[in-house]
This record gives structure tokens, C-alpha cells and sequence, in this order.
């Protein structure tokens, strides 16, 4: 029974968002991504537009894949949001629960990022308020092919993340939790996150919790892919230690 890695990627992403990171996984890890409506393999079904949803199809999904060996759940930005809820939605029905819980690119579930609604702005401010967020990897912005392909997954995408209300727990997981977020997203300016709401992360467990910063934007797993596989080994050894 191999330990399972099952990742949840960022809003627009798809199976293949991780492909960077997933090569440098050890052949005792198995990676397996999981995808939601309206991209990659499952671009000819209906978008989703509501976290409880993407909920839904997740772990439909994910129920296969739990039944033997040890998981982590991993998720970056809009994916962390997700594990959150889908490990809730586990929990909840009694199934196998991870062993791990690795979130990057995002605060805390209560921190909302988005201070103005961008799901609702026409395609070009849009696109001009994403970049500058640095919500979307900077170098396919060459592409206005690509960027229209990619308008109404985005637009749903923000619209679930947009319109999500964070309802706390009665008591908190007891599954350790491993956030990682690039430092120049840490801050109190619009479109920051500060850190308070990264280390608010901590009460959403009774187990251990730690944090680390590493260089880079949004998209810095993108830059560290072999730092994120090594914690995740750390992890599934219990060499992660709680900073």
C-alpha cells in the first residue's frame, strides 16, 4: 500500500497544474491531481461556481483513491480552500481522514483576500486586476489565445472563491496542518496577505501546525518544487517539525 499524495490545484488549474512539482516525487509516493468540471480531460462538462460544489465532485473523486494507504492532501491558493472543506466533508462521512494536511498560497479559511468582487469585472480589468495580483502564472499572459480559453474558468473559479462563507468548526481537526506561502505575498496591503491570517491556519487543528516562508510571488511553488516534495516526505515521516 504506497502513501498517496492527492493534490488539489489553484483556481484555473488543472491535472497537469503540478507537473513541476510532481516529477520530483520518489517512486514510493504516488501523486495523483484531481480535476474539476470544465478543464483539461473534463473540458466539455458544466463549470462549477460554488465551493460546496467543487466539494461535491472532489470527493466523489477522491473516495477511490482513500480506501488503502496513508494520504496527504495537498492544495495551493484556491485548492487549500478546498481541502479545508473536502477534509470537513470527510470527516463528516466517516471516511479514511489524511494523515497530513500541506496547504500553500492562501491564509487562513476565515481570511478573505478579495476585497473587491473580480468574478464580476469585464474580461480586460479582469485580467489586468489578476496579473497584478499575481493570481495567474505571469508568463502565459503572452498568450491572448490562452487567456480566453481560460476567462470563464477563472471567472467561475473566483466566483466560488469569492462567494464562500467560512463557517468555523465546533472543535478543530486533529490532523496536523503545514502551510507554506511565498514572502512577497506576506503584507497589509490590498491583494496581501497578512500574516496573522497565515499563522490564523493554526487554529483549525489540535495537532501540530507549522509554517514557513520561501521566496517568491503567488506562484512560487512553481520556483521550489523540490522544497514542497521534500516537506511532503517530511511529512509522511513525521520529520516535519512543528516552528
Amino acid at each position: 500500500m504506497s502513501n498517496k499524495v492527492i493534490a488539489l490545484p489553484f483556481a484555473g488549474g488543472n491535472r497537469y497544474s503540478f507537473n513541476s512539482i510532481e516529477k520530483h516525487v520518489p517512486k514510493k509516493l504516488a501523486w495523483i491531481t484531481l480535476e474539476l468540471p470544465g478543464r483539461g480531460n473534463r473540458f466539455k462538462e458544466s463549470l462549477l461556481d460554488k465551493v460546496d460544489q467543487m466539494v461535491d465532485d472532489l470527493l466523489s473523486q477522491i473516495i477511490p483513491h482513500i480506501k488503502e494507504g496513508n494520504y496527504i492532501l495537498y492544495g495551493h491558493s484556491m485548492g487549500t480552500l478546498l481541502g479545508y472543506e473536502l477534509t470537513k466533508r470527510i470527516i463528516k462521512n466517516k471516511l479514511k481522514q489524511p494523515v497530513y494536511l500541506f496547504f500553500t498560497g492562501r491564509g487562513a479559511p476565515g481570511f478573505d483576500r478579495f476585497k473587491n468582487k473580480k468574478s464580476v469585472l469585464p474580461k480586460d480589468i479582469f485580467w489586468k486586476e489578476v496579473y497584478e495580483m499575481g493570481g495567474f502564472p505571469k508568463e502565459l499572459f503572452e498568450y491572448d489565445d490562452l487567456l480566453d480559453l481560460y476567462f470563464p474558468i477563472m471567472k467561475s473559479d473566483f466566483k466560488a472563491i469569492e462567494d464562500y462563507e467560512f463557517n468555523s468548526m465546533k472543535s478543530p481537526f486533529l490532523i496536523p496542518i503545514h502551510v507554506c506561502m511565498g514572502d512577497k505575498e506576506i503584507g497589509e496591503e490590498e491583494n496581501k496577505t497578512p500574516l496573522i491570517s497565515m499563522k490564523a491556519w493554526s487554529e483549525e487543528t489540535s495537532g501540530s501546525f507549522s509554517f514557513e516562508l520561501l521566496k517568491g510571488d503567488h506562484f512560487f511553488i512553481l520556483k521550489h518544487p523540490e522544497t514542497i516534495v521534500q516537506r511532503i516526505c517530511e511529512a509522511f515521516d513525521g520529520e516535519l517539525n512543528t516552528k
